[in-house]
């Protein structure tokens, strides 16, 4: 017996998320300068030591450019997370529409997915697969379960980069590299910062292809609700990757 289809979202229509997704790309670009600045303060602070390590004026303008910039960061990255997750949002609600398939986690998780400590290596990445699978027009609208359907290479690229910028900042701020005034230290911090910047660059130009990407497949799926559609012309068998 087929199992029961999922509530349909009856309190909203499908809606394009092409303007938010520029603005997220717009500010995933601007995330991504604000970590090679980073990464640049933290090879000022290392030559700042290296050449001018009694000075401690010098040493004081160091300490006030890597600050200033961690705030700029910090600031960015914020506003383009908060934008992401908006987008990611509401582009879930269209997938909904498209395909009655069962989602690994439900809609409070595009957002949870984020913030709760270890699930967050790759809790977000299944949500953007589920997302992916019930946007494409090859998928079957009457697909019942998301997670049979085989994540694509771009999601994955996408979800190591972001992994691997994210493990090797967190390393570079909140390791015991942090504030740290030997030579030696922060010599290793200016590496790992720029290890860093290399990833999320990595992963901040697949983040605005994956937004692309989606935002063309939503487009090319008729604007239909799945269950508007005429099951018996419906394909079953789950697209291949």
């Amino acid at each position: 017996m087929p199992s029961r289809a999922p509530q349909p979202p009856l309190d909203r229509w499908f809606s394009s998320e092409r303007a938010m997704g520029l603005a997220a790309s717009i500010l995933i670009g601007l995330v991504t300068v604000t970590t090679w600045a980073t990464a640049w303060s933290d090879w000022y602070s290392y030559q700042t030591l290296k050449r001018y390590g009694d000075d401690p004026d010098r040493l004081g303008e160091a300490d006030l450019i890597s600050g200033s910039l961690g705030i700029v960061a910090a600031l960015a990255l914020l506003a383009a997370a908060v934008v992401f997750i908006v987008w990611l949002w509401r582009v879930r609600w269209n997938a909904e529409m498209f395909c009655r398939g069962e989602h690994r986690f439900t809609r409070g998780w595009v957002l949870g997915s984020w913030i709760c400590p270890v699930v967050n290596l790759w809790y977000p990445k299944q949500v953007v697969d589920d997302i992916v699978a019930a946007s494409d027009p090859r998928t079957d609208p009457y697909t019942e379960n998301l997670r049979e359907i085989p994540g694509t290479r771009l999601v994955w690229a996408w979800w190591l980069t972001w992994v691997a910028g994210l493990v090797s900042g967190n390393i570079v701020q909140r390791g015991v590299l942090a504030g740290s005034t030997q030579l030696g230290d922060l010599r290793t911090n200016v590496v790992l910062s720029s290890i860093s910047a290399l990833a999320t660059t990595a992963a901040a130009v697949l983040a605005v292809i994956l937004i692309e990407r989606l935002d063309e497949l939503q487009t090319q799926r008729p604007w239909v609700p799945w269950w508007a559609l005429d099951q018996t012309q419906s394909r079953h068998q789950p697209p291949a990757r």
